[in-house]
């Protein structure tokens, strides 16, 4: 007797199907990666995000909280008191015509400090951009503490403080860059 040939095992499809379902995904998510932030604060059930435009030229270290909040339309600032001063964020859709995610303001002794605004790292030369239109050209080029590492920033010296950004958007699409506006230290 003959041995039985098996049948030849048939090509799968499905993991073929997979991966043409991923790569899908990952063109609309990459098309519309604009509007990403939106999204995804509707798809979490944070759909009251708003829109900011914010002055850095405005930014003042005598602002409080109150005052912040009215220069940018009255965005609801959620504040609270820390150890060493207080700090209020508000979650965000755009500020100045950009996706954004957050803004974080923070006081010491009653002095502004700061004032970050998050944007994903594909608007990164976009930000740049603005920052550049609105407040003319860098002025400097520094190296800065971020995340516990040394970057390169550009920077845009003010009458009351100093706008930061990093030169480069880095490799990791996951990360925030940071517009970040630091008070000029008291005389």
């Amino acid at each position: 007797m003959h041995p039985q040939r098996s049948p030849e095992p048939r090509p799968r499809r499905s993991g073929a199907l997979l991966l043409a379902a991923l790569l899908a995904l990952a063109g609309l998510l990459w098309a519309g990666r604009a509007d990403l932030p939106a999204h995804l604060a509707r798809w979490t059930g944070g759909a009251a995000r708003a829109q900011a435009t914010l002055d850095y030229a405005r930014l003042s270290p005598t602002l409080d909280a109150a005052a912040l909040a009215r220069q940018l339309d009255d965005l609801p600032l959620q504040c609270q008191a820390l150890a060493d001063g207080s700090a209020c964020e508000a979650a965000l859709a755009q500020a100045n015509g950009l996706p954004a995610a957050l803004l974080r303001a923070s006081w010491q002794q009653g002095r502004l400090q700061a004032v970050d605004v998050l944007v994903p790292w594909w608007a990164h030369h976009r930000a740049v951009g603005m920052l550049t239109a609105r407040l003319g050209a860098p002025g400097g080029h520094e190296v800065i503490a971020a995340d516990g590492q040394r970057i390169a920033a550009l920077s845009w010296s003010l009458p009351e403080g100093t706008v930061q950004v990093a030169r480069a958007p880095g490799w990791n699409p996951l990360h925030w860059t940071a517009l970040r506006w630091n008070a000029t230290p008291p005389r």
